[in-house]
C-alpha cells in the first residue's frame, strides 16, 4: 500500500466516526423533550409548597414603558414602582401604536390579581387590559405624558379570589 491510500483510508475512518457521533447527537436532540414543554409537576421537589391567600407588592414584578414624549419617563417611573415595594422589571419605550394619556396596565392573563394590584397603585382610573403582547417581565405598565405618580394610599396587598398553591425554595 502506498502512503496516499493509507491517508485516504484513515481520513474515511475519521469522517465515519464524526458522522456516527453527529448521528447520535442528532438523535438525542430529536428525542429529548423541548424546554418548558413538559407539564409542570404538581409536587414540589427541594422546595416547600405554600398556599397563598394574599398577594403582596413584593411578589409582583413590574415593567414600565414610555408611551409619551417625555424622555426618561419609563425609568423614573420604574424607580417609583420599586420604591413603592414592587420588584423592578424592564424600562423602555412602548409600541408606537400605543396612545396612552396617563397609565394603563397590560397583562396576558385574564383576572390577573397582580395586574389589579399594580393598577390600584397607579390610581383609581388606571384600567387593566388583557393583551397578547408581552413587553417585559411581570406586569407591563404603559405611561403617558399626563402620568403624575403612584397613589400613596393604594393597598399594598390584594386578597386572592381563590387560594394559590406555589412552590418556594427551602432555606
Amino acid at each position: 500500500m502506498t502512503g496516499r491510500r493509507v491517508t485516504t483510508g484513515v481520513t474515511l475512518l475519521v469522517l465515519l466516526a464524526v458522522l456516527g457521533g453527529m448521528g447520535v447527537f442528532g438523535y438525542r436532540a430529536l428525542t429529548s423533550p423541548l424546554p418548558g414543554g413538559q407539564a409542570k409537576d404538581k409536587t414540589c421537589s427541594s422546595v416547600e409548597k405554600v398556599v397563598k391567600k394574599v398577594l403582596n407588592r413584593s411578589e409582583v414584578q413590574v415593567s414600565v414603558f414610555n408611551a409619551g414624549t417625555k424622555e426618561g419617563l419609563a425609568s423614573t417611573t420604574l424607580d417609583k414602582v420599586e420604591a413603592a415595594g414592587f420588584k423592578a422589571g424592564n424600562a423602555g419605550n412602548a409600541p408606537k401604536s400605543a396612545e396612552i394619556r396617563r397609565a394603563i396596565v397590560w397583562t396576558t392573563k385574564p383576572d390577573d390579581p397582580a395586574a389589579k394590584l399594580v393598577a390600584q397603585a397607579f390610581g383609581a382610573r388606571t384600567r387593566v387590559e388583557v393583551t397578547d403582547t408581552d413587553l417585559g417581565p411581570g406586569v407591563d405598565v404603559l405611561v403617558g405624558n399626563r402620568f403624575q405618580g403612584l397613589d400613596p394610599k393604594a393597598p399594598r396587598r390584594i386578597r386572592l379570589a381563590a387560594p394559590l398553591a406555589t412552590c418556594v425554595p427551602v432555606g
